[in-house]
């Protein structure tokens, strides 16, 4: 089941502190969106459809921080709704391919915990939308479950790379890597910044610290360019995103004094897309 926006009452909201930068946020807004659903459909590897799950994953999760922090901006809903039914739709693809993995378990673990956090989700915006808050204790099963889910969705990535014709070169295993960095970086960080909700992402290998995955993040970014050394297309992209990283890595590594989680989200958005684009060329 996906969320729609029937299944919300629309609430009412006060101007963002941000407000002044509302030219910017309009101009910008089309840049931070997850994969299109025409990629989506695109997407045929079973390794490249877990990858963009667990992606969609801390999207929506982070776009609940913003929706909870803006008292329910229905423009942070559709963040959420956008990357949920993304998620809807990569698991019903890996789940075709089920019967031929080597740990169907694997599979079935993940459905589980797709359905667990989507349920715990959806009480979470109920309460956002009837309060105009979160609820603590629901935010925090929500981010267990969210933690969770990327755990079982990891281990499926790592069963199905054991097939000899789906193991990823060195290019697209860094590249994944550094996408999930950012996007576990950039929910952390919308984590700390809004203050309704604060330090409830924790738990297991998300208890590394921001500024660790700043550096691990970077270091990715590097070995990515050294990698596309000869291709002008893929540096290209990846300049951009070494532009737009330099812009907002201050933010990540100062992560308790610097509190611009708008511009950091749809930066860290458009590096992950800029990085997948780049991964296409080599």
């Amino acid at each position: 089941m996906t969320f729609t926006h029937k299944l919300f009452r629309k609430p009412s909201f006060t101007t963002s502190a941000f407000a002044t930068t509302a030219a910017l946020i309009f101009n910008l807004s089309a840049l931070s969106s997850p994969v299109s659903a025409e990629e989506t459909q695109a997407i045929t590897s079973p390794l490249e459809n877990v990858y963009q799950a667990q992606i969609n994953s801390y999207y929506s999760i982070n776009g609940f921080y913003n929706f909870s922090a803006n008292q329910g901006d229905q423009k942070h809903l559709s963040v959420i709704v956008d990357a949920t039914d993304k998620i809807d739709d990569l698991i019903e693809k890996v789940q075709e391919g089920a019967d031929k993995a080597p740990d169907t378990e694997a599979f079935e673990n993940v459905t589980g915990a797709w359905k667990k956090y989507q349920k715990v989700l959806k009480l979470n915006i109920k309460e956002v939308n009837k309060t105009g808050y979160p609820d603590l204790r629901l935010a925090g099963d929500m981010a267990t479950e969210n933690i969770s889910l990327n755990r079982t969705l990891q281990t499926l990535y790592s069963s199905l790379a054991t097939i000899p014709s789906q193991k990823p070169n060195q290019a697209t295993e860094i590249s994944r890597q550094a996408g999930l960095n950012l996007a576990l970086m950039m929910t952390k960080y919308s984590a700390r910044t809004t203050s309704t909700v604060s330090q409830v992402y924790s738990g297991g290998d998300t208890e590394i610290t921001i500024d660790t995955l700043a550096t691990d993040f970077e270091v990715n970014l590097k070995q990515l360019m050294k990698l596309s050394e000869g291709n002008e297309q893929a540096l290209d992209l990846l300049d951009s995103a070494l532009t737009k990283w330099d812009f907002i890595k201050s933010s990540y590594i100062n992560y308790n004094e610097n509190r611009v989680n708008f511009i950091v989200n749809l930066y860290s958005k458009k590096i992950i897309s800029d990085i997948d684009l780049a991964l296409e060329t080599l």
